[in-house]
């Protein structure tokens, strides 16, 4: 079952991000899982809902998504991520 991680991201410092980036990139694909979509212009079609950044990332189910997110390696990228960014995460699985 595929699984998806939908991210509400607001970016406070860019350059501070980038570090984040480059870090979580290499150990994201290492745990199976890619970038589909980020969006910094959505189409809101209905509700409230404003995202700064809409991104979208698929990993091969959502055991997958859970031992990147609590494995040791992203932790310090966690930390780096908080220090210059706002995200809001859920995750989805597709039967």
């Amino acid at each position: 079952m595929t699984a998806y991680v939908v991210i509400d991201l607001d970016v406070d410092n860019p350059e501070g991000f980038q570090e984040y980036l480059d870090g979580v990139v290499p150990l994201m694909e290492r745990a199976g899982g890619r970038n589909v979509l980020t969006e910094p212009d959505t189409l809101v079609l209905e509700g409230d809902w404003r995202p700064s950044t809409l991104v979208i990332h698929e990993f091969p189910d959502r055991a997958a998504v859970q031992r990147f997110w609590d494995s040791p390696e992203y932790q310090p990228l966690k930390d780096i991520r908080r220090r210059h960014s706002r995200v809001r995460v859920v995750v989805g699985e597709n039967d």
